[in-house]
């Protein structure tokens, strides 16, 4: 069963997360000699971004982490809806976290080049393929990444990446890891914080097939140890 731990707010989850990622992120390296992270977007990630680059930047070698975002926009990195324009600042505000040796897609290129190119790129430089943590976040719907309700063919694609051409949620094009890619994953950490992720969060936890809840159990039947982070805004007052 994945881990459920209920936090204060949602900066009580930034924080948790930060300290869960540090500390996988050091063991893989003393273990293996390197690390590999899987990036989220949205507001409770971005706070726990900002934490590591402020607090954490001597916890490890972060030359030795390769980082990917899990799910992009096909647009310009500079553009405001880019996951890894966004995001990248966080980390590299950060001298030392900003040695970190990142993974960006192509996306100059059309949904289905990037997102194949971006396949063969992580298959390339991750060897072993191995993604040691794991960030999910959840939409109200329930989607995670970028793997929506009712478009069940783009979850189950065999593919490592795949892409989305008709995103129910602006913009329509993106790329996205794939559930066949949390095979690969040893540790996922799903945030879930604000009262709009409630229903979402109960409703996973009811079995229903979300996507973030299918997302779950197939990491955690893949032997990867799974969190649930949320705050007492998300929590189920039924429960």
């Amino acid at each position: 069963m994945p881990e459920y731990v209920e936090l204060t707010d949602s900066a009580a989850v930034a924080d948790d997360a930060a300290m869960r990622t540090v500390t996988a992120l050091r063991d893989a390296i003393a273990e293996r000699g390197s690390a590999t992270w899987v990036l989220a977007g949205g507001s409770s990630p971005a706070a726990a971004y900002r934490i590591i680059a402020a607090e954490h930047s001597d916890a490890l070698d972060w030359a030795r982490v390769s980082v990917l975002m899990g799910d992009e926009r096909v647009v310009p990195h500079d553009h405001a809806d880019s996951n890894w324009g966004q995001l990248s600042p966080l980390l590299t505000a950060s001298p030392r976290v900003g040695a970190i040796h990142g993974i960006a897609p192509d996306t100059s290129l059309d949904p289905q080049s990037s997102a194949t190119e971006y396949g063969r790129r992580i298959e390339a430089q991750l060897q072993p393929l191995r993604f040691d943590v794991v960030w999910l976040g959840v939409g109200e719907d329930g989607h995670t990444l970028s793997l929506f309700p009712g478009q069940e063919p783009v979850w189950n694609s065999p593919s490592l990446v795949t892409a989305v051409t008709d995103s129910p949620k602006p913009p329509a094009e993106r790329i996205t890891l794939t559930l066949a890619a949390l095979d690969h994953a040893q540790m996922v950490l799903v945030f879930a914080t604000g009262a709009g992720k409630r229903d979402a969060l109960s409703r996973a936890r009811a079995g229903e097939d979300l996507p973030i809840a299918v997302a779950s159990a197939r990491a955690e039947a893949a032997g990867a140890r799974v969190a649930w982070l949320y705050d007492d805004d998300a929590r189920d007052r039924r429960r």
